[in-house]
């Protein structure tokens, strides 16, 4: 029997066993065991640049001066590129050797829809509850509830989702087993779970970070709700991206490659 068969999935009951169904790392095949150091940075730079773009080069509006249409352009530009970086990854991990195999476009597309499709719908409800989540987040930290700032507060509460829900909802779905065991008891095992993992964490913590200088007396103008929480995150996403590419590479998975390459 192949791995792909011996795999259990948070959604397939157990036949034969009343037993609770033993919840294993986010892999169909042996494929997502393997860390390939080429095809995995690529992903991150590219999906690094498109969100340096998205936030400080594309928008007409700079941040500094109107977050609100910046934030408006930034999270519309963002959601396209979560998608495109999630169906790259898609393709990485289709295949054993870790590239795309269809032998034609159309049979490419077919099943993206017919395996993905489903998820990236599951992705977009589940950021949007994220969202609303670190709404309600942000206004217990002190955000302004009810005036002018509450579209500020909502825009950074999207872009939060995007980064540091999005991906994990394309893999995980609406698993609270996998949401648990990654995030609550900190226990990411396969490469995808890593990589969603670190960036993750180190996105919120440079959010949070970012807050603290708020209210300091500087008077400058990336003080301002809600620059330099997005700001930090932003640089936390960054940090995060790199440290999980450092952390694969260098990891078990990674070593396991390299032996096999040298």
């Amino acid at each position: 029997m192949s791995q792909r068969n011996k795999v259990k999935f948070a959604s397939e009951p157990s036949s034969g066993s009343t037993s609770s169904t033993e919840f294993v790392p986010i892999q169909d095949s042996d494929f997502t065991a393997k860390f390939h150091p080429i095809p995995h940075s690529l992903i991150t730079l590219s999906q690094l640049t498109l969100s340096t773009l998205c936030l400080f080069y594309v928008p007409p509006a700079k941040l500094l001066d109107d977050p609100v249409n910046c934030l408006n352009i930034t999270t519309s530009l963002l959601i396209i590129v979560q998608l495109f970086i999630e169906i790259i990854r898609w393709m990485l991990y289709l295949q054993g050797d870790g590239v795309e195999t269809a032998k034609s476009v159309k049979a490419m597309i077919r099943n993206l829809i017919k395996y993905k499709g489903a998820n990236f719908g599951h992705a977009i409800w589940i950021t949007l509850f994220g969202a609303f989540m670190f709404h309600i987040i942000a206004i217990l930290f002190g955000a302004p509830l009810i005036s002018s700032n509450v579209q500020n507060t909502w825009l950074f509460a999207l872009y939060m989702s995007l980064l540091t829900i999005f991906p994990p909802a394309v893999a995980f779905k609406n698993h609270g087993p996998y949401w648990s065991r990654v995030f609550s008891d900190n226990n990411p095992e396969s490469i995808p779970e890593k990589m969603i993992y670190y960036t993750t964490v180190t996105t919120v913590v440079g959010a949070w970070l970012g807050a603290t200088v708020i209210p300091l007396d500087w008077d400058r103008p990336w003080q301002v709700w809600p620059i330099s929480c997005v700001i930090g995150g932003y640089i936390g996403h960054v940090v995060g991206s790199i440290l999980s590419l450092i952390i694969c590479c260098f990891g078990s998975e990674g070593a396991g490659v390299r032996k096999k390459r040298f």
